[in-house]
């Protein structure tokens, strides 16, 4: 009697193939976009704007509110770091600012890190683009203080 390996090599090489997917990160989740959402609070005769981020990713889960960003505010923003965080972002109004959120597309990535200086450049100083170098960005414009 003849025993056949086919069976044995095709289940052993799909298995091979599983782990090793599995193992290397079988999904590709990238986050997408970035929404910006806005309120106004009124303290005394200031008024405090605070921001929150939700994230929209091409895989489950795909919605992620809040989701960690690294905040700026432009004209002032400077340095090509980020730090990631859940925690809504408070500012006094500026008249003629933008707000900023921007985070790795992968999850993954690390809570703190550098910007190379022209995706910094492209995404947060000069916001022509709102995807580059494995960075999204949001942009929020107020003209005029509530």
């Amino acid at each position: 009697m003849t025993k056949s390996w086919a069976p044995i090599f095709a289940t052993l090489s799909a298995s091979l193939f599983l782990a090793a997917t599995l193992a290397c990160g079988g999904s590709n989740r990238q986050l997408r976009s970035i929404s910006i959402t806005p309120t106004g609070v009124i303290e005394g005769n200031m008024i405090q704007l605070q921001f929150v981020a939700a994230g929209a990713f091409n895989a489950s889960p795909t919605a992620v509110d809040p989701l960690p960003v690294s905040w700026y505010v432009v004209p002032q923003a400077t340095a090509a770091v980020y730090t990631l965080t859940s925690q809504p972002f408070d500012i006094a109004c500026q008249t003629g600012s933008s707000v900023i959120a921007l985070a790795p597309t992968d999850p993954n990535a690390p809570n703190s890190g550098t910007i190379p200086s022209k995706v910094f450049q492209d995404l947060v100083i000069d916001h022509t683009v709102s995807e580059e170098g494995g960075f999204i960005a949001s942009i929020v414009q107020y003209a005029a203080c509530p």
